[in-house]
This record gives structure tokens, sequence and C-alpha cells, in this order.
């Protein structure tokens, strides 16, 4: 217990008091077993650290607040493929559950992950809501992960309608992997809160032998109808970074966009097989962001 306090105080100090890049170094050995080469760069693994410390375009920290990026999905392409913002909080105590849909799910907007979900709003506890925002509105995102694209995000929470299946349940993700501007590979999630496993597919839905992070779904996964629409979404918006993966939710055959994600796992996940770390990163060009 004392060694594992003792090495959550360690890495603290290390967030705070290390240059970033001293810091990824270190994190990313930490997390991977393996030394990251910052100046020569070719997996996918070490160009995702090589942007999150060096692609330092401001219109990013926009594109990870998810109140703000809808701003910018809207003007894009188009308000149909947003998730209407139901209310917007600035602090907890503004929270008020007689606002807010029977069904919704509240984001902390400068982070990722930082989610409550809420199937049927008179059976939760508001002081439990409060809790768990007031211990994520106090934290950084960017100190610990140094994705540069979190720092500076306004810390608020929003809420937003729940999208379920027929069954009631979260629907499968998509999400589309995009290199220098063209989409090239999908990323299937399904069953997220019980046996998380994760499933890529090619542009022309064939399946592809690897996953990253998460068990290698042997699910026969059906295209979804509108999949030419979100690849065409996704190329529209592509342009915005060398790599940004375009998070899609699928409710009643419609594409929604959940977020815009730059920096996939930390990017440092695990590839099974490890080869695809570097066949994913030679697709990948960071040549035009200078260290």
């Amino acid at each position: 217990m004392i060694s594992s306090v003792s090495k959550r105080i360690g890495h603290a100090l290390e967030a705070r008091l290390l240059s970033p890049s001293v810091y990824v170094k270190k994190d990313f050995y930490r997390r991977t077993g393996r030394r990251l080469d910052l100046a020569h760069p070719t997996t996918f693994s070490e160009k995702i650290q090589y942007l999150k410390l060096y692609n330092r375009d401001p219109d990013l920290t926009n594109l990870v607040d998810k109140i703000e990026v809808k701003n910018f999905i809207r003007n894009e392409v188009g308000e149909k493929y947003t998730i209407p913002s139901a209310a917007i909080f600035s602090g907890v105590d503004e929270i008020n559950l007689e606002t807010l849909p029977r069904r919704c799910v509240l984001k902390a907007t400068h982070g990722s992950g930082w989610n409550f979900f809420i199937k049927n709003k008179d059976q939760v506890d508001l002081r439990e809501i409060r809790e768990f925002f007031k211990k994520w509105l106090g934290k950084s995102y960017y100190m610990y992960s140094k994705e540069w694209a979190y720092n500076g995000v306004r810390p608020r929470i929003v809420c937003e309608q729940l999208l379920l299946d027929e069954s009631g349940n979260v629907p499968d993700d998509y999400k589309v992997f995009c290199f220098n501007g063209r989409p090239k590979y999908v990323q299937v999630d399904h069953d997220r809160f019980t046996f998380h496993k994760r499933a890529f597919f090619d542009v022309k839905w064939r399946k592809q032998p690897f996953t990253i992070g998460y068990p290698f779904s042997e699910k026969q996964i059906v295209a979804p109808v509108c999949l030419d629409e979100m690849l065409h979404v996704s190329e529209t918006i592509a342009g915005i970074a060398p790599f940004v993966r375009v998070d899609f939710l699928v409710h009643e055959e419609r594409p929604f966009i959940g977020e815009l994600t730059f920096y996939p796992g930390n990017g440092m996940e695990k590839f099974m097989p490890e080869k695809w770390d570097s066949d994913l990163g030679a697709c990948l060009d960071v040549s035009e962001i200078n260290a």
C-alpha cells in the first residue's frame, strides 16, 4: 500500500517538475517498456508522442473542448452531425436534475473519459453526480497526459441526450483514423461496459488482423449503412491535423460525431500484433511539424 502511494506521489511530482519531453519519455518507457525516439519517430505510438508535444496549433484547444468542437462540426459539415447540448454548467452546484433530460450523459469538457451516464434521472443521486465532477473539474488532463491540445481548456460540464440502441444499450462506436487528411481505418468498439472488445476495418470494410489496447473481436460486424457518409465527413474535416480520429455514434442509422481525438489512448496502448504499430506509423507523416 505504501509503495503504491509513493509511486503515485512520485508520478505526480514528475508531471509537475519535469519538462514535457522528459516526462513523456519516462512515462512512455514506464507504460510500454520501450525507449521513445523523438528525434526519429517511426511507429504510430512514437509519432503520437511527437504530435502531442510539438503540434501546438492553437485551434486544437477548441477542437478537444466538448462544447466548442460542436461549433467547428456545425460550420464544417453541418448541424445534423452534432449531438445537441441540453445544458452547460460551469460548476457542480449548477447541476440541477430537474433541468436534465430523463436519459442523458454528463461530460467534463476538458478531459477524456470523464463522463457520467444517466439512463433514468429519477434513479440517480445528485450528490453522487456532484462529487464525481467535483473531482474531475479540479484536475488538469494536460498535466498527466501532456496532450498539448488540452492545455488551457476551460473546465465545464456539458449535458447531452444519451443515445441508446433498440436494446437500451450504448451503441457501438465507429472511430475513423485519418492520416494526413485521408481516412484509412475504422475502429469499432463493442460491449464497452462489460467485455470490451475492439476490431479494425479498412475503408472497404475488410477486417484487419490487429487490435489496439483491447482484445481482438471475433464478432462478425456488419458495416453501418452510413459508412460512406462517415468516411466522407471524416475526410472533409481531416485536414485539421496530421492525425485525427473522428469518433461517431450511429443512432437510428444516422451518424453523430461525439468528439475528435488527436492522441488515441495517449499514444501508449499496446498493438497486437506489435508490428502494426510500425505499419500505422508508416501511414503518418509528421515531417511538417517542427520540434
